[in-house]
């Protein structure tokens, strides 16, 4: 019965599969089986979903000019739900390098609506059309398509013309919605020579083939202008020179969506593409031009920009501060904890990520504001004109796609490393305002870098942390024969968690760091709320208040039940689909460890309690430790649940998987109690 189920819903997704490769898709030809379609056929949760999707890269030639990289690209996307209409929104990223700049071209859209049984359509008209500066090299395009409602479908085109031949942009096969059909052709020159790599876990039907090119040279010639000649004559010759097309064809159908599970740092890195590096250019009868790097080529040229290396070798600014600062100080490892403080002060972050210096380290530190790399190579310089070894660390963000071969774009922040002479080794960030001595931000932690040394060269570091960072927590109550518990709570955050509650927590007023215990715990009576620590950096965090709880107790008659870690247990598994194709990123390892001590109501004795256990990930990734006693008329619990691994690769998602399920299932044990 089983493989008949499966053998039908086989046959069902290969004929789906072959309509919708035989059907077209013509601009500004939308059917009213497309309008009238109530949900996605093969996944009806889908809010809305790409029907077609048309791609084509190539290479253009004028005489003028020389090569342009054109893309073009035409788009239809069904809306099912009002959720649905954030994806009826589209940017274009245009970049620009001086005088050379992209520009987008034959930009149209429509908005298709069934009205009265007949297909009405909604113009994209120009004043819905934004342009954006975003940075000196970054501009946006921004539209929404007009006239949205439920079931309507989208349309647009538009063509990208660029100067940049060099880079042919990462070529997305999947989103976070499905796909129905997409088609993409890339044509380059057999003057280009490209790499392809390919990113996420579904198959791509790629095939290559060759096909044929033509530029046209033309010439102008001058003839006469003297008396044995006659007049001055202008005569035009044109010639022909063939060469080769690469061209790559993808045509892939029925894509499912991308689900985002939890803990997957940046889901983009996961997504089905194509990415093409370029390897080098070769002209006929012209010498090769080389353009795949290494990472000591890149960080060499990152170097010797006049906006990074030429602004860490400024100190000028600085002098008489730095002077003032470190007057009477010798011993190196102040020197750096002087200076770190002194930029985090001074300095606020604009929250600009950026490999180079815009208006440059003097100017942002006279206004007292800049970017990542201002405010990071001015801290690097500092340090340096100390005494202390320091250089900087060039790094691709959190949100930044990793770089899958060496190029100056896989790079959008800077950082400070320093050795100390007794081979100790910081990592700073001076952007971040709690930020600590390798204690980094989950933008740079989650990153990886280059260190780059005066000379140039460069080596791979990354920034987790070694040991986990933990909670403790502590809980003393007493339970009434009514099934209500009081006591006092306390937690205390060290490390990476103390560092999350003063980045997210350390402005809130004490009634919103209460509300948290409220959401996250169910708490409803929660008083004496004291927290410490906050402003002490380095050290720990605890936060304090006695409670009520009416709801962790069920009294059936003569006995009353409940786990001994009360609210603190874990009810559900956060890791809920049956399979995970890409790694669990925790950003650091962490341990959560509960003490708690419930005194049991007079009358009352300890029927049944948990068994004390214990288990653990494969690798020693993972450890969970349950210890419980009763004694004087208290039921005592030790939990201590760790993670090691920062990062758990896929193929352990199972065994994950079944350590939660085993966590949440002894968390939830219950406690019996009888009346005596």
């Amino acid at each position: 019965m089983k493989k008949n189920l499966q053998r039908t819903v086989m046959i069902l997704i290969m004929v789906l599969s072959v309509k919708t490769i035989a059907q077209e898709y013509k601009f500004r030809k939308v059917s009213k089986e497309e309008l009238k379609e109530k949900s996605y056929p093969l996944d009806s949760s889908a809010n809305a979903a790409v029907l077609y999707e048309n791609k084509k890269v190539y290479f253009q030639y004028d005489q003028l000019n020389g090569f342009k990289l054109i893309t073009e690209v035409h788009k239809r996307v069904k809306l099912y739900t009002k959720d649905g209409f954030d994806y009826a929104s589209d940017k274009i990223l245009l970049y620009k390098n001086n005088s050379d700049e992209e520009r987008i071209s034959g930009l149209k859209g429509f908005t298709y609506s069934l009205i009265d049984d007949k297909v009405s359509e909604v113009k994209l008209k120009k004043e819905g059309i934004f342009t954006n500066e975003l940075s000196d090299d970054l501009d946006e395009v921004k539209f929404t398509m007009p006239g949205l409602q439920e079931g309507a479908v989208i349309e647009y085109k538009y063509k990208i013309i660029s100067p940049f031949v060099t880079n042919i942009d990462r070529v997305f096969l999947q989103y976070d919605i499905p796909i129905k059909q997409i088609e993409v052709k890339i044509s380059a020159p057999e003057y280009f020579n490209f790499r392809k790599f390919t990113t996420g876990y579904l198959p791509i039907n790629l095939s290559e083939s060759v096909g044929s090119g033509k530029m046209t040279i033309t010439s102008k010639t001058r003839t006469g202008g003297n008396v044995a000649s006659g007049p001055t004559r202008t005569n035009f010759s044109s010639s022909n020179i063939d060469y080769k097309v690469n061209v790559s064809n993808i045509i892939n159908s029925n894509v499912p969506a991308f689900i985002e599970e939890p803990y997957s740092k940046n889901p983009v890195n996961y997504l089905s593409s194509v990415i093409y590096e370029l390897q080098f250019i070769k002209y006929p009868d012209n010498s090769m031009k080389n353009y795949a790097n290494s990472w000591e080529d890149v960080t060499r040229r990152i170097y010797e920009s006049s906006s990074f290396g030429g602004e860490l070798k400024k100190s000028n600014y600085y002098k008489k501060d730095l002077t003032k600062l470190l007057d009477g100080i010798s011993d190196p490892s102040k020197k750096v904890t002087l200076i770190y403080n002194f930029v985090k002060n001074k300095m606020n972050w604009n929250q600009q990520y950026s490999l180079y210096t815009n208006k440059g380290v003097k100017k942002a530190y006279d206004e007292g504001t800049g970017n990542s790399a201002e405010i990071n190579l001015m801290l690097t310089s500092m340090i340096s004109s100390a005494g202390v070894d320091a250089n900087p660390v060039v790094l691709s963000s959190s949100e930044r796609m990793i770089a899958l071969f060496p190029t100056i774009s896989g790079f959008n922040y800077v950082i400070t490393r320093v050795k100390l002479p007794d081979g100790g080794i910081f990592y700073l960030d001076a952007t971040d305002k709690y930020g600590l001595p390798n204690i980094l931000p989950d933008r740079v932690v989650k990153g990886m870098g280059r260190v780059i040394a005066k000379n140039g060269t460069s080596q791979r570091v990354t920034f987790r942390p070694s040991k986990p960072s933990t909670n403790r927590y502590s809980m003393q109550c007493e339970i009434t024969n009514e099934g209500i518990v009081s006591g006092k709570f306390n937690v205390n955050h060290l490390d990476y968690l103390a560092y999350n509650f003063r980045s997210t927590s350390a402005l809130r007023d004490d009634e919103s760091k209460i509300k948290r215990f409220e959401k996250i715990y169910g708490i409803t009576e929660l008083e004496d709320y004291n927290v410490k620590g906050i402003k002490e950096y380095g050290k720990g965090v605890s936060e304090r208040f006695n409670f009520i709880v009416e709801d962790q107790i069920e009294v059936i008659e003569d006995e009353i039940f409940f786990s001994p870690l009360l609210f603190l247990r874990d009810k559900e598994n956060i890791f809920k689909s049956d399979e995970r194709q890409y790694p669990i990123d925790f950003g650091y390892g962490f341990s959560n460890m509960y003490m708690v001590n419930i005194k049991i109501p007079e009358g009352y004795g300890v029927l049944e309690y948990p068994e004390s256990g214990a288990f653990k990930l494969p690798e020693d990734m993972g450890v969970f430790t349950y210890r419980s006693n009763v004694t004087n008329g208290m039921v005592q619990v030790v939990v201590n649940e760790t993670i090691n691994a920062p990062i758990i690769p896929a193929k352990y998602y199972q065994a994950l998987k079944e350590f939660y399920n085993q966590v949440i299932k002894k968390e939830n044990e219950q406690v019996v109690l009888k009346k005596i």
